[in-house]
């Protein structure tokens, strides 16, 4: 009887597994339907990685999912044009997050500022963006901290964003190299303190380049965007200041500085200049190129193409003393500035002799442009002025030494070759050539051959080719890491059908299992993420609620209603005709199994259940005829 009882158990415990299956696994037919189209672009070898498994995801709450794969023209229309219900993009990381890119979100260009345009009310775009300006106003580091988790917690209440995983930017040189330091900024790679232990002072690298495989090292123009790549502009151009371990602000082509307030509410700095830095072509570094470079920048004009930062909008003045000191004013006081000062990219400077009219050139007359490089979006601004060009001369540690590029843009021939009176102390590495591959199984062929001395930032490998490299080739080459430097997002639009609804943005949030998929992926690379913005931003470490996690019942509750589930938020989600059918189903599937059991049981015991039927049988079955009497 034991053994029934147990029989019993076990085919209880089966059939109530059989219903939690069906409850987690079938959707009900009541699904809102809803198809939404996911926009990719063509050369992002992560979410191509990871887009089947969201599509895969979403069908299982009744969503379809269209996927359209661009290239980067079409995909920049899409973002224009808010032509997206669903967009794979990342937040800036370090030392954008959060003030700069989420003062981008005011610059029609970019994606976030459709996706902001239809949230839930009372929060607006305007009056969100209203909130990113004033806080940057702010001198008490307590408030500007609780303004920050304010504007955070808005944002996140909105469902905009499916945070994805946490971006750690991977390095990979070779063991013939020592001394490199992970950059403090994505797009960064800092080369000038490498050590070489053996063999050629000529390096052979792949770079990543905006998240792909690198094609071209672009114009190479300091106050340019795409397709300037930022790790090259990096290596050529310096700034004042530079964005130093944890935002500690550090002297570069600037040794020192002050701050004090205006009477009209701005503030002014006065900035000592580094004394006795050449620029590549032998050029001294003073106060005048300076003010040169923030002319052309700055002008009434192009100052326009870089209004996704604050910098550009609060300065009022930019002048010598004479003692050589450039001293800055500002319009209010605005607490980003010296780190808006850190980017590679606008106001970063270029020699005298760089410039068309050199110290003549007017901003207006031979600006520093390059014509058709403001972008397609920003083509207009050459109505206004002439493009003159600049020639890449800097004061950084490399310079350009030789480029080729093909009728495709891509260049066969990258050059860079060592600044050798570099203020910084030269480097030990003399050339730079970077090298073009159509794969990342050629990289990593080239970096266990030796072929290739480093593959450095996100792109040139895969996530697994990483993490096969540290574990089983350590000897070959050295895997660093930086910290989490950026989130991988998808972001929805709140003006497009689809995903307008804020409930339905939820659905999408809890419906996909981001820790399956990046586990398969990114083999432990990266990690899952529920908030926007890295914890390492400043301001930004912060505890949102609700948590944006995996959880498929809510996503299956949200998206796919029923009668019962609107009526009670204890019901399980299932009508009431399939809760029957299981119930009856498993009650059967019970008393089969205990009748089995109970069988099993009896034939043990040497009592079969069908022994007497079978006697009866037998005794009727003999003829009488032959009964035999004693």
């Amino acid at each position: 009887r034991d053994m029934v009882n147990k029989w019993c158990a076990v085919a209880t415990v089966w059939s109530l597994l059989l219903c939690a299956t069906y409850a987690a696994d079938v959707v009900d037919g009541t699904c809102k339907e809803i198809t939404v189209d996911f926009i990719i672009k063509d050369d992002d070898p992560e979410v191509a990685a990871v887009e089947d498994d969201i599509v895969q995801d979403l069908a299982k709450i009744g969503i379809k999912v269209n996927t359209r794969v661009l290239d980067a023209a079409a995909y920049i229309d899409a973002e224009l044009e808010g032509d997206y219900n669903m967009l794979f993009t990342r937040t800036w990381g370090a030392p954008y997050d959060p003030h700069s890119y989420l003062t981008s979100w005011a610059v029609p260009a970019h994606v976030e500022y459709s996706a902001i345009g239809g949230m839930e009310p009372p929060l607006t775009r305007d009056s969100l963006l209203n909130m990113v300006t004033a806080v940057q106003l702010e001198t008490d580091p307590m408030v500007i901290a609780d303004k920050w988790e304010e504007i955070q917690q808005a944002i996140h209440t909105q469902a905009i964003f499916l945070p994805l995983w946490g971006t750690r930017v991977p390095f990979v040189l070779n063991r013939r190299f020592a001394g490199f330091t992970p950059s403090t900024q994505t797009y960064s790679y800092p080369l000038s303190s490498v050590r070489i232990l053996s063999g050629s002072p000529n390096v052979t690298l792949a770079p990543g380049a905006g998240g792909s495989l690198f094609r071209s090292v672009g114009p190479v123009h300091p106050h340019q965007y795409f397709p300037n790549q930022l790790f090259v502009q990096s290596w050529v151009y310096e700034g004042l200041v530079g964005y130093g371990q944890d935002g500690e602000i550090i002297p570069v082509l600037a040794t020192s500085w002050v701050s004090e307030d205006l009477p009209s509410g701005g503030s002014r700095y006065t900035f000592t200049l580094r004394e006795g830095v050449q620029f590549h072509d032998g050029s001294e570094w003073n106060c005048s190129v300076a003010k040169l470079n923030f002319d052309h920048v700055l002008s009434e004009t192009v100052k326009a193409r870089h209004q996704w930062y604050g910098t550009t909008d609060q300065l009022t003045s930019w002048t010598c003393s004479g003692a050589g000191e450039f001293i800055l004013e500002t319009r209010e006081k605005y607490y980003p500035l010296l780190q808006e000062l850190t980017y590679i990219r606008p106001l970063t400077f270029a020699a005298a002799s760089a410039f068309a009219e050199g110290l003549d050139s007017h901003p207006d007359l031979h600006n520093s442009c390059n014509s058709g490089d403001f972008g397609s979006k920003w083509s207009f601004l050459e109505d206004n002025i002439t493009c003159a060009g600049l020639k890449p001369i800097g004061t950084g540690p490399f310079k350009l030494a030789q480029q080729e590029t093909n009728s495709d843009g891509v260049d066969i021939q990258a050059v860079f070759e060592r600044h050798d009176v570099y203020w910084g102390g030269p480097p030990d590495i003399h050339f730079l050539h970077l090298k073009y591959y159509e794969n990342t199984n050629d990289v990593e062929r080239d970096l266990l051959s030796g072929d290739l001395d480093m593959a450095l930032g996100i792109g040139p490998l895969t996530a697994k080719q990483v993490q096969d490299l540290k574990f089983y080739h350590s000897h070959t080459v050295d895997v660093r890491h930086s910290d989490v430097m950026q989130h991988a997002l998808m972001v929805m639009n709140t003006n497009a059908e689809g995903t307008k609804d804020l409930e339905t943005r939820r659905a999408i949030i809890h419906a996909v299992d981001k820790s399956r998929f990046i586990k398969e992926e990114f083999a432990g690379l990266e990690q899952p993420v529920t908030q926007l913005l890295p914890y390492s931003a400043p301001f930004c470490n912060v505890d949102l609620n609700p948590k944006w996690a995996y959880d498929f019942e809510k996503a299956k509750l949200l998206n796919c209603p029923t009668p019962s589930t609107v009526s009670s938020d204890d019901d399980d989600g299932l009508p009431a005709w399939a809760i029957g059918v299981i119930i009856v189903v498993s009650l059967l599937f019970v008393a089969a199994v205990a009748f089995a059991g109970y069988m099993f049981y009896r034939e043990k015991q040497g009592n079969p259940i069908f022994s007497r039927l079978l006697d009866q049988d037998n005794t009727k079955s003999v003829d009488p005829a032959q009964k035999v009497t004693v």
